[in-house]
């Protein structure tokens, strides 16, 4: 298209978009407003969500990793300490200021004091009843040292933070004091932390998959956003966290991925046979050997959800309603099964009797810990300190 042409087409746009209808609302006028403050009133407001959002999240998964005990944990308990940090953000520098957005988010982080030290390690939030919070940390705490080790003043602050924490937070160290100094309004103080015995696994965000899921790795649990706006009660939020911490401790994510290796080996002998150059049998076998117990494997994880949440002390009875919530969002999933989940009634009728299951071991007076057919190996206590050369 030509520059005639061009301007032309314009021209022809503009008429048509006059004749158009247009908003006819007399709007009072916010020209009193001061934008700049709402702005940084709801940049605090977004901050301070997030925080109280995670804190809730995380003292659900806390509360149900702490009360595992080995015998309900494939991996030797690790201590836990009850508290999450941020980072005060380095300042940018003019050059960094590549946009109005991004000069107007540095002008709020300037005037809510998020600049007061850069790179600097502070407490976000403390878990009620952890170890954090029973030795005094408080929120905004700036972290000054832990284990003797000065806390990392550098781009990656936080990053370098969590690598201290995962190399001393070790099985090693269960029962072991440890020392912590922070500066509050000033001034120094030294506190000392008696870590919990937790099950060592970490809970995430999911900020990607924006639909409502849960799902674990075999190192870590994850949930996305949707679904904890969904599951907005305490219960319902851990029935899904204790599912998704079963398939990781009865070690479901590595055993589907040896049968998908499995089925993966024999679609390969077969495509060789049959001088096969797309693998179709390969990764049809891989797709079946990954399902063949799937809806087993999810069974198996809802039993022992049911002990996790009972052993943290929320109420374990009203369980099988977090399915109905499920199912309400799909109904054709209570008429037809999937290749890998089992139908929402079928799961309400097992979380139901296995928390009968449970009143009935309470009323013996006997350990609360589920009933396998066999010895569980993934159950059972790995010392994480051997090492195999």
């Amino acid at each position: 298209m030509s520059k005639a042409q061009t301007v032309s087409f314009l021209c022809g746009v503009s008429i048509i978009l006059s004749s158009c209808a247009t908003p006819t609302a007399n709007l009072p006028s916010t020209s009193w407003v001061d934008q700049d403050k709402v702005r940084q009133d709801h940049y605090e407001y977004a901050r301070n969500y997030a925080i109280k959002r995670d804190k809730k999240i995380q003292t659900i998964f806390y509360n149900l990793k702490k009360n595992t005990g080995e015998e309900l944990c494939d991996r030797k308990l690790k201590p836990g300490l009850g508290f999450d940090v941020g980072v005060y953000l380095p300042k940018k520098h003019w050059w960094q200021i590549t946009s109005k957005e991004t000069k107007e988010e540095e002008e709020d982080l300037k005037a809510l004091n998020y600049f007061a030290e850069e790179n600097v390690i502070y407490v976000r939030y403390v878990i009620p009843n952890s170890a954090a919070d029973k030795a005094g940390l408080k929120p905004m705490d700036k972290v000054v040292s832990i284990f003797g080790i000065a806390a990392p003043n550098v781009a990656d602050a936080k990053k370098e933070f969590q690598e201290i924490l995962d190399d001393n937070l070790t099985s090693q160290n269960l029962g072991m004091p440890i020392e912590i100094e922070i500066e509050r309004k000033g001034k120094l103080k030294t506190l000392t932390l008696n870590p919990d015995n937790v099950c060592p696994y970490d809970l995430k965000i999911d900020k990607q998959y924006k639909d409502i899921n849960a799902y674990a790795d075999g190192e870590d649990v994850y949930m996305t956003e949707a679904i904890i706006d969904y599951m907005q009660n305490d219960l319902e939020l851990a029935a899904v966290m204790a599912h998704e911490l079963a398939h990781n401790t009865l070690g479901h994510p590595e055993a589907g991925q040896m049968n998908a290796a499995v089925g993966a080996l024999i679609g390969g002998v077969i495509d060789g046979l049959a001088n096969n150059p797309t693998n179709v049998a390969t990764n049809t076998g891989s797709n079946i050997g990954s399902k063949i117990y799937s809806k087993d494997f999810e069974f198996e994880a809802d039993y022992l959800s049911v002990y996790y949440v009972a052993r943290a002390g929320y109420d374990y009875k009203q369980m099988s309603q977090m399915q109905k919530k499920l199912a309400a969002r799909s109904k054709n999933s209570i008429y037809f099964s999937t290749d890998t989940h089992p139908k929402p009634q079928e799961r309400s009728a097992l979380l139901l009797e296995a928390a009968k299951e449970i009143d009935l071991k309470k009323s013996f007076k006997e350990p609360l810990v589920p009933d396998f057919a066999k010895r569980n190996s993934n159950l059972e206590d790995k010392k994480d300190d051997i090492k195999w050369f």
